[in-house]
């Protein structure tokens, strides 16, 4: 069992690390034609109403992530009477939050006059490209929930390697009536048919997978399950509203606030943001169906030896990203766009900030949810939640758009970074949530260590143009690198992992080398 949960979590890893690195290519040629082709009002737009129907979905995160929960004990048994039964039960969930999502996207029309603060100077009517982007978001509802039972399976790579064929053809014909058309209509039309051809592709994958799917003879569950899952999903509904007004409202607070120029400016910040946090998330991701499957039938210390190894795995990928971010997003973003995209150093810095906090989290959130500790976690929201409101309003009249990024980690940190690590060794390890704290605060401290280090040597070797994209580019892969090999070394986790899947993987690349 051990060996299949290391085989399927490698497979998953590097399957999504390579499909999501196809993506964002794409999506950084699309981003480079939409701005040669439409303007910075455009780009706003599709941040703004990207972040409205972000909020409005937040229902179905409850139901997802119950979902796969529930899952991991019927797949682990085989039990496929139960398996139909959930997926029925989902089904019918999903279709509703469909309906759900659709009409509250309609009621937030009245108020487009609040949410944008200066209406842009487009030539399209703004409801009718908001209501284009309700249909894609809502219709998406009705055949996605499938996609929990491949996922379940710890199958990620079948989905992956379907959205990256699906995303690249999109991507292709985005281009393509982009130039032709210049027409932002045409543009979301494409992205709603590949959205709805895809999930109907996952589907049908999951019917020929799984045929006894399409069986009639479905038990319902019973009440006690029924209620159960339900509330779970309360408690996820709520849990998960505190993380989208953190991470979903920023884009709508800039666009009422200040306007949405800058929103379109901050996306391009954003998109490549997103786009490294989706190729480090996805290849994570593909951790979390083996932490369900050890959650359900591994020993307590194994889970707990588990957890802090992939919290390890996090800092070193996270902390390293966030600190590339830092160095080299306004470099790149000059050399890509121009001076004129380019915003003030500490906005990128305090992305990143926001990148590595939200990243470090991952391992606590997944652990919590995989073990069913739903309802352990009312507060978190609302903490979270308030705390970014009422932050972000205060701190933008003092310091504009960087005080709505710095109240998102404020808010992060005073709530879901250390809740879940608490929870999770409250009522699963029993082991003191100390020995947690200290290695986050190491972790912190290194990661401060490692950012000066880098921002100090850029600035004394200080070359510009692409020479000197390419020296700070060599400057950031080396030092945080080698600092953290030279702290860490010799910590558990760290040879745990070496002998786990370096060694494994040093063993199989010289083999193959010898071969040749």
């Amino acid at each position: 069992m051990e060996e299949s949960r290391t085989k399927n979590t490698l497979r998953n890893m590097k399957t999504g690390a390579i499909v999501q690195i196809i993506n964002k290519l794409m999506a950084f040629i699309v981003r480079s034609v939409f701005i040669q082709v439409l303007n910075t009002e455009y780009l706003g737009i599709h941040g703004l109403f990207t972040n409205v129907l972000t909020i409005l979905s937040f229902a179905e995160l409850g139901i997802g992530t119950a979902i796969i929960f529930n899952m991991y004990k019927p797949v682990a048994e085989n039990d496929k009477e139960k398996i139909k039964s959930l997926m029925k039960l989902y089904k019918k969930a999903y279709n509703i939050i469909g309906i759900i999502v659709f009409i509250l996207g309609i009621c937030v029309i009245p108020f487009m006059n609040i949410i944008i603060k200066d209406i842009p100077d487009v030539k399209e009517n703004i409801i009718f490209i908001y209501l284009l982007f309700l249909f894609n978001t809502a219709s998406s509802y009705f055949f996605t929930y499938k996609k929990s039972i491949i996922y379940a399976h710890q199958k990620q790579s079948i989905i992956d390697n379907l959205d990256s064929i699906f995303y690249f053809l999109k991507s292709i014909f985005e281009i393509i009536f982009l130039v032709l058309t210049k027409n932002f209509i045409v543009y979301l039309i494409i992205q709603i048919l590949g959205t709805f051809l895809e999930n109907v592709t996952i589907a049908k994958k999951a019917d020929k997978l799984y045929p006894y799917l399409k069986e009639k003879n479905v038990l319902p569950l019973e009440k006690t399950e029924n209620k159960g899952i339900f509330n779970n999903v309360k408690s996820l509904i709520v849990y998960q509203l505190g993380g989208v007004i953190m991470n979903g409202t920023d884009n709508i607070l800039i666009s009422s606030l200040i306007n949405v120029s800058t929103v379109g400016i901050c996306s391009n910040y954003i998109m490549i943001i997103n786009s490294i946090k989706s190729i480090v998330s996805s290849m994570l991701n593909g951790v979390n169906a083996s932490i369900g499957n050890l959650n359900a039938i591994g020993t307590r210390e194994k889970k707990e030896s588990i957890f802090y190894q992939i919290t390890f795995i996090d800092y070193i990928i996270y902390s390293f990203c966030a600190i590339a971010l830092m160095v080299l997003l306004n470099p790149f973003i000059t050399l890509w766009l121009g001076s004129k995209y380019i915003l003030n150093l500490s906005i990128p810095i305090t992305l990143a900030v926001n990148f590595y906090i939200e990243g470090l989290r991952s391992p606590g959130y997944a652990y919590r949810t995989s073990l069913g500790l739903f309802e352990k976690s009312k507060s978190t929201p609302y903490i979270g939640a308030i705390t970014n409101i009422v932050l972000s309003i205060l701190l933008c009249k003092f310091f504009g758009v960087v005080g709505i990024f710095i109240a998102t980690s404020i808010s992060l940190l005073v709530s879901y970074a250390w809740i879940d690590p608490y929870l999770i060794h409250k009522y699963e390890f029993k082991t003191p949530i100390f020995k947690y704290f200290k290695k986050y605060l190491k972790y912190a401290i290194c990661f401060t260590i490692n950012s000066v280090i880098c921002f100090t040597i850029v600035n004394v070797i200080n070359i510009n143009g692409i020479l000197g994209f390419i020296i700070d580019c060599i400057i950031v892969l080396i030092i945080p690198n080698l600092i953290n090999f030279i702290i860490f070394n010799k910590v558990e986790e760290f040879q745990a992992l070496k002998n786990k899947f370096i060694i494994p993987f040093l063993r199989k690349f010289n083999k193959k080398f010898s071969n040749i």
